[in-house]
């Protein structure tokens, strides 16, 4: 990973002869370089997967990213960029691709695909899920993504303010680092993330404690080093922690809060950027 973005660094990238695919996560609205990537997954004959689910609407070299690899996944959970209530959605480069994902969403079932005069309208070709979306949900989500550009706009708005109002205040003390815009991207934020800079760091838990009682709610960088989540016990993954230093230190160092979507008033910046900086009271 790389520490100023949060992203997959693909200047660390080395070709393994048992990888098949690399599953790149555009981490809250941010990107690694995806052209370099891209590159490096076809000279390697490795599928590209794009995790969009944080980043809707970002764009790197105007063009959207999860539209770059052979799949792009995104989601309509309810703090994402837009919501259906739940759900998401995948897109993908070829009608083979397609049609494997048609059938996989709904039993292995091939209705809708099949041209045969000889219809069966029970014929299971695969195995699958129960994922089919509603038209309810449809109908809240095609809703939603029309306000959009709307939306990115009062998120990106609302960053700049609250990084320039911590930096410009009086107390402010070099507590956090703000991770970087990545070069080439026009970015859809999905939340703000900050680094707590090591001398205060002795701070964070009993901090983060007191932000959440106050009414500002914090949350790890996604779930931090993924490989500390319980789960992985499950798989017997075999790995060295020395391997993992940026995961962790944003694991160890970080948290964000998310961004209104709507532009924010003077009295919430006020609010929240005096409380931000009150972990030198704790």
């Amino acid at each position: 990973m790389n520490i100023n973005n949060f992203c997959i660094d693909e200047n660390l990238l080395r070709k393994e002869n048992r990888t098949k695919a690399i599953m790149n996560i555009h981490i809250l609205g941010n990107s690694t370089n995806i052209d370099k990537l891209l590159n490096f997954a076809r000279s390697n004959r490795m599928y590209l997967i794009e995790d969009t689910c944080e980043a809707l609407g970002s764009k790197f070299n105007s063009k959207y990213l999860g539209t770059f690899g052979d799949f792009g996944t995104y989601s309509f959970y309810y703090s994402h960029q837009i919501t259906s209530g739940e759900g998401g959605m995948i897109v993908c480069k070829t009608k083979e691709d397609y049609d494997l994902l048609h059938t996989m969403r709904a039993h292995g079932w091939d209705r809708g695909l099949n041209k045969s005069k000889k219809l069966n309208n029970f014929n299971f070709i695969n195995s699958g899920f129960n994922l089919r979306p509603m038209d309810v949900t449809a109908a809240i989500g095609l809703s939603q993504l029309k306000r959009l550009n709307k939306m990115i706009r009062s998120r990106s708005k609302n960053r700049k303010l609250i990084i320039n109002k911590i930096k410009n205040h009086k107390n402010w003390n070099n507590q956090y680092t703000f991770f970087e815009q990545s070069k080439n991207l026009e970015p859809s934020w999905f939340g703000l993330p900050l680094l707590i800079n090591q001398k205060h760091l002795i701070h964070k838990e009993i901090f983060l404690k007191y932000l959440n009682s106050a009414g500002i709610e914090t949350r790890p960088i996604l779930s931090g080093n993924f490989l500390n989540q319980p789960s992985c016990k499950l798989y017997k993954f075999k790995f060295n922690k020395k391997n993992f230093k940026v995961s962790q230190e944003i694991e160890d160092r970080g948290f964000f809060i998310g961004l209104p979507t709507k532009d924010m008033s003077l009295s919430t910046l006020d609010f929240l950027t005096e409380n931000l900086l009150k972990i030198t009271n704790h």
